[in-house]
């Protein structure tokens, strides 16, 4: 019986040693990789397929800084001339998965000499290219991501 009650009365203290030891380990363990956030680059090229509506179409490639990639469709919209874009490229920041790029982008008014901050909810695309659209200080007003 005295057995028994060494062992009771320890219980509480051996249980919150190991219920201490279990959060240090959750805590050490990091953030869940679900909220983590990632860098990605996308690459691209467009074309004009509208000169009315001064919009371009072309394809590229999403590649996030944990290895994934995603090839993707693009659309852009904006400029007062024809839109032909060589050499794009794009930064985004607040991507957790590849496909968080996906969507449409608008400008937010924060542009920095030859690039073009856009915006959809939490992530932020940063637009450079070469071209003469872009070479002339063509910049788009909208951009459209899509999976191919």
């Amino acid at each position: 019986m005295t057995a028994f009650r060494i062992l009771f009365r320890s219980a509480p203290k051996c249980l919150s040693t190991l219920s201490g030891l279990a959060l240090l380990a959750a805590l050490a363990a990091g953030p869940v990789s679900a909220t983590e956030t990632t860098t990605c680059e996308l690459t691209f090229e467009a074309a004009d397929w509208s000169t009315q509506y001064r919009a371009a179409r072309g394809a590229g490639i999403v590649r996030c800084a944990d290895g994934r990639s995603l090839p993707v469709r693009v659309s852009i919209k904006g400029g007062d001339r024809a839109l032909r874009i060589s050499a794009g490229a794009a930064s985004f920041s607040g991507v957790r998965d590849p496909r968080d790029v996906i969507g449409a982008y608008a400008a937010d008014g924060h542009d920095a000499g030859p690039h073009r901050s856009m915006r959809k909810g939490g992530v932020q695309l940063r637009v450079t290219a070469t071209g003469e659209w872009w070479q002339q200080g063509g910049r788009p007003d909208s951009l459209v991501i899509a999976a191919r």
